[in-house]
């Protein structure tokens, strides 16, 4: 059994591709580094895909919520140290801390995971004995996750949306870090001319599987905020939250 980590630690290059029309990297990107630190810490643990199908398991993202102190630009090297938590009430928190070249630390994120049998297609509460005990008892550190209550009726709809090819990841549905690009992709170009992101929220309510369509809608509760619903089937397939500061 490969040795416990409770932490885990690699350097990403924010790469020339990854960067918006002012060279700031984009918010997918930062959700995609996050992505794949987390993958490589739990292989690094033994739990890889060979074990998720001999288990008919997977981790599937509940939530998360990312807080950006500053803006990391292309060609920065970021080093991403994540910390999981042990699971409580069915969820794993992971904790993602994303440091600038000098150690300051450019953005924080807080994700919630559920494991889940891709059998049945239920959140497991008790999971196998090969995901036991692999990550810290306690991360004591977590950031607003909660999303506001905003009616259908004071949304606009913006149109469907699809899960192509290009969006979808090795379990056949939109990945989860797409949502980010969607959301960003239906704010205005005024708003990334004059601000930037300070806060990012989002739920998972129900995956969008390959070739699935969805509505998307939007409000601005605020100047500096933007709310987004994504439905598919009459019902709620995310929710997300974009907050930003101006320069």
């Amino acid at each position: 059994m490969p040795e416990k980590q409770t932490t885990y630690t690699e350097k990403f290059t924010v790469y020339r591709t990854d960067g918006d029309h002012l060279g700031n990297v984009k918010l997918g990107a930062l959700l995609r580094y996050a992505q794949q630190v987390a993958t490589a810490h739990a292989e690094a643990v033994g739990l890889d895909d060979a074990l998720y199908r001999k288990t008919h398991t997977a981790y599937v993202l509940a939530k998360l919520a990312l807080h950006i102190e500053r803006l990391p630009r292309v060609d920065e090297e970021l080093t991403l140290l994540t910390q999981p938590e042990n699971c409580k009430r069915a969820v794993n928190k992971r904790i993602t801390h994303f440091y600038d070249a000098s150690g300051a630390e450019a953005a924080v994120m807080d994700s919630r995971w559920v494991l889940i049998d891709t059998e049945k297609r239920i959140i497991l509460r008790k999971h196998p004995e090969q995901f036991n005990d692999q990550w810290a008892a306690d991360v004591p550190f977590e950031l607003p996750i909660k999303l506001p209550r905003i009616a259908l009726e004071d949304c606009e709809v913006l149109g469907e949306q699809q899960a192509v090819y290009s969006r979808c990841d090795m379990n056949g549905h939109l990945n989860n870090t797409r949502y980010a690009d969607i959301v960003c992709d239906a704010v205005p170009w005024e708003v990334w001319d004059t601000a930037q992101i300070r806060d990012f929220t989002i739920s998972y309510h129900r995956e969008v599987p390959r070739g699935e369509c969805f509505t998307l809608r939007r409000a601005r509760p605020a100047e500096d905020t933007f709310y987004f619903e994504g439905e598919r089937e009459g019902k709620s397939a995310f929710e997300a939250q974009l907050i930003f500061k101006h320069l």
